[in-house]
């Protein structure tokens, strides 16, 4: 047989590379496997949710989800079309809630749900809760009502931790007498704390390098002494810090990063929940049992705390324990609070015009006997409850999870959902449908909607009189967007709203439920939304009294955007600085 110089050495390359193709292929297989059993439909039980797919096994879709949760989801409710979704991530199933009607039935049925593996996922990752604290929590299985779950009749009444606390919250931050201590105690503590900033009246403008770290700072010590009194941060000067540092890290402790990965992120929080434990202990030693039926007294501020601590007392909780979920606490009450007021006051002085329609509303609230703001009155404005409403639709991004009690589960009578999977929903996708919300008329220069769904638009949650596209619900007539308003300038340019407008204007808020739900639904609402609305809109209003506030840099006021960094525990941080300067009013009557 006779060959050819070299052809030993080419079968040789074909056949390693033949072997080669052949290992890669059969490499892949699984994954190619995998992609398609977990696309197809088939062998998916009547009224299960679809399956996201995914291509590696045990890994599923982790990938896809934890990277960028907004635009994984956003693109599945696209994919399925609104419906409810199933989807892996790390060891847990999910059922994702859209908005609309499936959102709704969620908030119906959420006394067939629990929070328990949420509530023990969050004290021991986010919090840091010992173990066996939160195996206190674990045991109860009563749920958060007056009458136990079945099957947990006999508990004792002591031991339901979960309806303790969910009573507690409720009196402390909803009910009439705490509510308005509290609020009454941060009006004062924040007015005072403005009129003591280094800003002087006259024409001297006073830079800041970032609007959102100088009113977060301001803030936080008026509703942090409103909730505890004035010894935490008397105790811990550094509170403060190790508070804003512990909100930025959130997401680094909720995806339990190792600690010796992000040491000054798990230092802050410890730093934190040292000082909270510090002025628990001064609190116990300095009490006087003379303010016992005080709703507010110096040693545990409101009567909110001193109750948790008897309640967790009671209950067993270490005082480490009890440290870690009073600071969870004051977190709650105070970070989605106070980040959306700073929105809320970028929103409105970036535009000098409706700066001075919302000071207009705002001044008419003020009372020159007692020199403060009626806040009720406030609350009735309908420019300033708008402009809050619209600023929690464009910038909270939070999230709802339950699981199921019982193994047969369905939702809406629709969606089977196994009893271990988390039922999850996140307002931030309602908030954002364009196809529900009324973005305007559409401008004949570009054919684009004047107020897409993702800009602020103060007047958005507002209707006007003799104005049919005002309101904040898309109308089916398509026409009314294009046809030009009855107050148009000749030129055809839009007329821009005044005060004498807003006199007229009313607030909508029915109709929304199943696409604006910042604060949640069904009877585990947020306790807090009282207490977070009144005192954004008592903040602003003293703000705006006590302070001119221009941009420096316009395009920067102009362009900030929710940073998703934290995306879904709340409202998002800006995704910049934005430099300010104030200026102290003179004249505050105008």
């Amino acid at each position: 047989m006779t060959s050819w110089p070299g052809g030993d050495g080419r079968l040789a390359a074909t056949a390693t590379a033949t072997a080669l193709a052949v290992a890669a292929c059969l490499c892949v297989l699984p994954f190619i496997v995998t992609l398609a059993l977990t696309s197809a439909p088939f062998g998916r039980r009547p009224g299960t949710p679809a399956q996201v797919p995914y291509a590696i096994p045990f890994v599923r879709n982790t990938f896809q989800f934890a990277p960028d949760v907004e635009g994984f989801i956003s693109s599945m409710i696209r994919r399925f079309d609104g419906k409810p979704f199933r989807f892996f991530a790390g060891a847990d199933t999910f059922y994702f809630v859209p908005y609309g009607e499936p959102v709704l039935a969620l908030f119906r049925q959420m006394r067939d749900m629990t929070s328990k593996p949420l509530v023990t996922a969050v004290l021991r990752g986010q919090l840091g809760v010992p173990r066996q604290d939160v195996a206190i929590w674990a045991r109860d299985d009563s749920g958060i009502n007056v009458k136990p779950l079945p099957g947990s009749e006999d508990i004792d009444p002591a031991q339901r931790i979960f309806f303790l606390s969910h009573q507690g919250l409720h009196d402390g931050l909803a009910g009439t007498a705490g509510l308005t201590g509290m609020l009454a105690r941060f009006v004062a503590n924040y007015t005072a704390r403005l009129r003591a900033a280094p800003v002087v009246a006259g024409e001297s403008w006073v830079g800041m390098p970032d609007v959102f770290e100088f009113f977060k700072r301001e803030m936080f010590h008026g509703t942090s002494p409103a909730l505890c009194g004035e010894n935490l941060l008397r105790l811990s000067p550094g509170f403060a810090d190790d508070f804003w540092a512990f909100d930025k890290n959130m997401m680094t402790y909720l995806r339990r990063v190792p600690r010796w990965f992000a040491p000054e992120a798990y230092a802050a929080r410890d730093r934190a929940i040292e000082s909270v434990d510090k002025w628990r202990q001064h609190a116990a030693e300095t009490f006087d049992e003379g303010f016992a039926d005080a709703e507010f007294e110096p040693a545990w501020g409101a009567r909110l705390m001193r109750n948790r601590a008897d309640m967790f007392r009671g209950l067993g909780i270490s005082d480490r324990g009890t440290a870690a979920v009073d600071f969870g606490l004051i977190w709650a009450a105070n970070s989605n609070a106070i980040l959306s007021t700073v929105w809320a006051m970028v929103f409105v002085h970036r535009s000098p015009g409706l700066a001075r329609r919302v000071r207009a509303e705002t001044e008419a609230c003020f009372d020159v006997r007692t020199g403060s703001f009626d806040v009720a009155a406030l609350c009735s404005k309908p420019l300033l409850s708008s402009v809050h409403m619209e600023t929690l639709r464009v910038t909270v991004g939070a999230s709802t999870a339950r699981n199921a009690l019982t193994d047969n589960f369905e939702l809406d009578g629709k969606w089977a959902m196994e009893r271990d999977a988390i039922i999850l929903t996140i307002n931030w996708f309602g908030a954002h449908d364009a196809d529900f919300w009324n973005t305007g008329r559409v401008l004949a220069s570009s054919g684009k909607p004047e107020h897409p769904v993702d800009e602020f638009w103060a007047e958005r949650f507002l209707e006007y009189p003799g104005d049919p596209a005002s309101g904040p619900i898309r109308k089916p007539d398509a026409s009314i967007y294009s046809a030009p308003a009855l107050d148009d300038k000749p030129d055809g340019t839009r007329r821009e709203k005044t005060a004498e407008d807003d006199k007229t204007a009313t607030l909508v808020t029915t109709g929304l439920q199943g696409h604006y739900y910042p604060f949640g639904g069904g009877q585990n609402i947020c306790p807090g939304r009282f207490f977070a609305k009144q005192s954004a809109l008592a903040a602003l209003a003293i703000t705006m009294r006590e302070f001119d506030i221009e941009f420096p840099d316009a395009d920067t006021a102009w362009n900030v955007q929710p940073n998703k960094g934290n995306f879904p525990v709340g409202t998002c941080h800006p995704d910049r600085k934005v430099p300010v300067k104030l200026r102290r009013r003179q004249n505050k009557s105008n």
